[in-house]
C-alpha cells in the first residue's frame, strides 16, 4: 500500500470529488480526517470509507476560519497522532462574468473559499506535518488560473492558488514537505451528467475527446501524495484531457 500508516486531511469531504479523493487515499492505507460543511454528507462519505475497510473521522465547519481549522488539526492529531497529507479543496460557487460584474460580496466569498481556506488549514497543518518528518500538500486548483473568458473572478482566485502553491513549495521544501496542485478542468460529475448537451460540447472541445471523472482527479492526487512523486514539488499538473493545450 502506497500510504500505509499515513494520515490524510481531506477538505471538501462532502463533495463527489472530495469523497473520491478520500476513498482513493484510504484504499492505499491512509486514515482519513474529512473536513466538510455538512455532517450528514460527511458521515455518508465516512461510511463509504469504512465499507472499504478504511478508518476516518469527520470534522465540520468553514476551513477558512481559524477556529475550525484548529479543531480539524487538533481532532486529527488526537485521533491519529500525525498528519502526512493535506488535500486543500475549496469549491466556491461558479461566479460568472467579467470584472464589470464582480461585487465585493462575490470577491470576498471566492477568495475566502478558494484562497483563505487553503492558507488557514495549511498554516496550522504544516508544523504537524513537519514534526512527522514531512509529507505532501495537494491543492485542488483549475485550468481557469490561466484566464478564462467570462470567469474573471474564478480566473483570479485560481491564479492565486497556483502562485501560492509554488511559493509554498519553495518555503517548505527544507521541511521535506512537497506542495503541488492539480489544475482541474470540467469534471464528469453526476450533476454534469444531467446536462448531456453541455457534456457533448465539452467533449468536442477536449483534445482527447473525453472528460475526466472524480476518480481521475483522485488518482492524480494519490500519485502526488505518494512516494511515487517523492521528488516532485511546485508542479501545477493540468487534468483536462488536453483542453488547455495551445491550438496554434
Amino acid at each position: 500500500m502506497k500510504l500505509k500508516d499515513k494520515v490524510s486531511v481531506v477538505a471538501g469531504f462532502d463533495s463527489e470529488t472530495g469523497r473520491a479523493i478520500a476513498l482513493a487515499l484510504a484504499h492505499e492505507g491512509s486514515r482519513i480526517a474529512g473536513c466538510c460543511k455538512s455532517m450528514e454528507q460527511g458521515q455518508e462519505s465516512l461510511r463509504e470509507i469504512e465499507k472499504a475497510g478504511g478508518e476516518g473521522i469527520v470534522v465540520t465547519g468553514d476551513v477558512s476560519g481559524t477556529a475550525t481549522a484548529e479543531s480539524i488539526v487538533k481532532a486529527t492529531v488526537e485521533k491519529f497522532g500525525r498528519i502526512d497529507v493535506l488535500v486543500n479543496y475549496g469549491a466556491a460557487r461558479r461566479i460568472m462574468g467579467s470584472v464589470m460584474d464582480v461585487t465585493e460580496k462575490d470577491f470576498e466569498e471566492e477568495m475566502r473559499v478558494d484562497l483563505m481556506g487553503l492558507i488557514t488549514l495549511s498554516r496550522l497543518a504544516i508544523p504537524v506535518i513537519a514534526r512527522g518528518g514531512g509529507g505532501a500538500i495537494i491543492n485542488l486548483s483549475s485550468i481557469a488560473g490561466s484566464g478564462v473568458k467570462g470567469r474573471a473572478l474564478r480566473s483570479a482566485s485560481k491564479a492565486a492558488v497556483n502562485s501560492l502553491t509554488v511559493a509554498m513549495a519553495l518555503d517548505h521544501g527544507a521541511q521535506n514537505i512537497r506542495v503541488n496542485a492539480v489544475l482541474v478542468g470540467p469534471t464528469l460529475t453526476a450533476e454534469l451528467k444531467k446536462r448531456p448537451e453541455q457534456v457533448t460540447r465539452l467533449v468536442e472541445d477536449a483534445t482527447l475527446k473525453r472528460l475526466h471523472t472524480s476518480e481521475d482527479v483522485a488518482a492524480a492526487v494519490l500519485f502526488l501524495a505518494s512516494d511515487d512523486a517523492k521528488n516532485i514539488t511546485g508542479v501545477l499538473l493540468p487534468l483536462d484531457a488536453g483542453r488547455s493545450l495551445p491550438t496554434y
